[in-house]
């Protein structure tokens, strides 16, 4: 069994599908920090925490709270994206160690680089949705992804 753990609540092949807020409630071409209420937003996902932030048309998420043996290989996610008519486009840098395994012959084959296309939807004071690229196969030995998809993703505030 092969097993990467990746990117900001959004690689899984059979997350449940969110819908977007109302109008009402997505983000202006131009959202200011005052209108979001957490810089620490939470995965609904994947249950990853990340610190957000908004400067002019660019949004930057950074994962936090890394497990230990992650953050001793160096691990990250980080995301960066630009605003695109009414949406933010950009990519996750991901470096993240992968498993192969069960139980105790479960062990890191690698630590692998990727880059997954992010696309977010709507930024409001309690809620980031959109989709991005997950992993359905990968082969650790290799670092190499075989198939990937989309996935909706929902961020809340983390509390």
């Amino acid at each position: 069994m092969v097993l990467l753990v990746v990117v900001l609540g959004l690689s899984c092949g059979a997350c449940s599908k969110t819908s977007a807020p109302p109008a009402a409630q997505q983000a202006s071409p131009s959202v200011s920090k005052a209108e979001t209420t957490s810089d620490i937003w939470k995965s609904e996902t994947t249950g990853k925490q990340y610190r957000v932030r908004i400067e002019g048309d660019h949004f930057y998420a950074d994962w936090v709270e890394l497990p230990p043996a992650a953050a001793q290989r160096g691990a990250y996610i980080r995301t960066v994206c630009q605003r695109a008519g009414s949406k933010w486009v950009g990519t996750s840098s991901v470096f993240m160690p992968c498993t192969v395994g069960e139980g105790k012959s479960e062990h890191i084959a690698d630590t692998c680089h990727l880059t997954l296309k992010l696309e977010i939807d709507s930024i409001s004071k309690d809620r980031i949705t959109g989709r991005a690229q997950s992993l359905r196969k990968f082969d650790c030995q290799s670092c190499k992804v075989i198939e990937a998809g989309w996935a909706d993703f929902e961020w809340v505030p983390a509390h």
